[in-house]
């Protein structure tokens, strides 16, 4: 009967005296090796690029110039809050130097408003007819100043009126000469005249004028632009004098 052999795997073949067994890899327990995949062989994990040495030393200048340039900017801000600090404590050390007291300027005295009559002759510088004489009347309470003139008319009647003209700035003139008012304004008179110099409107003392609402002004205008008689101004005698004491 035949026997059956088994297979048995070829047996190892007896170490001969003199070889060495090979030496067994000690095995890392905190590297462990890579798996071996087929088809791919020598490749070894990927390891970190060294630092170049040129690399370093260009960081640590690029570093160093920083820690230059703060060190600079944190001494000039020491400097300049320094420099505040000493100029304000400078300041307040300083003495304020008092002040000196103003100048007394002297008082100016300003006369009372006027209230009383406005002195403006006397009956003998104007006893004459067509005798005239220039006054500044001066206004109740405002006590302002206005030129003015007093004519004596024929007949002992007075009239006196300001010499600016209504509604403007000219000066009135009193003209005694006829021949005068006859070069000058063209215009033909028998007695003295009140004329405008810049219209050339020629006033009457011997006549009066209408103002509207049954209101008369001695003046009438008998030549020119003028738009009514002159600005009265009534004027009394008292004693030897003539006062002026209200004006239209």
């Amino acid at each position: 009967m035949p026997t059956e052999t088994s297979a048995k795997s070829p047996a190892t073949p007896p170490a001969k005296p003199g070889d060495s067994a090979p030496a067994e890899k000690p095995i890392d327990r905190f590297h462990p090796e890579m798996p071996t995949i087929p088809g791919v062989t020598g490749v070894r994990p990927h390891s970190p690029p060294s630092l170049d040495p040129a690399n370093t030393q260009r960081l640590a200048q690029i570093l160093g110039a920083l820690a230059a340039i703060a060190a600079i900017v944190f001494a000039i801000v020491w400097w300049v809050k320094s420099s505040s600090r000493k100029a304000a404590d400078a300041a307040a050390a300083e003495p304020t130097p008092a002040e000196s007291p103003l100048p007394q300027l002297p008082s100016l005295a300003v006369p009372p408003p006027h209230t009383g009559p406005t002195g403006v002759a006397t009956v003998e510088e104007l006893s004459k007819p067509w005798s005239a004489k220039k006054f500044n009347f001066q206004k109740p309470v405002t006590g302002e100043s206005i030129p003015a003139l007093v004519v004596r008319l024929p007949g002992g009647a007075l009239w006196a009126f300001a010499l600016k003209e209504p509604y403007g700035n000219c000066e009135l003139e009193y003209v005694a000469s006829t021949d005068q008012l006859a070069s000058k304004y063209n215009f033909q008179a028998s007695h003295p005249m009140v004329v405008n110099p810049c219209t050339s409107t020629v006033y009457d003392p011997l006549k009066v004028g209408p103002l509207g609402d049954n209101t008369w002004a001695r003046g009438e205008v008998v030549q020119g632009s003028g738009l009514r008689p002159p600005l009265s101004i009534d004027v009394v005698v008292r004693g030897h004098s003539i006062v002026a004491d209200r004006m239209e």
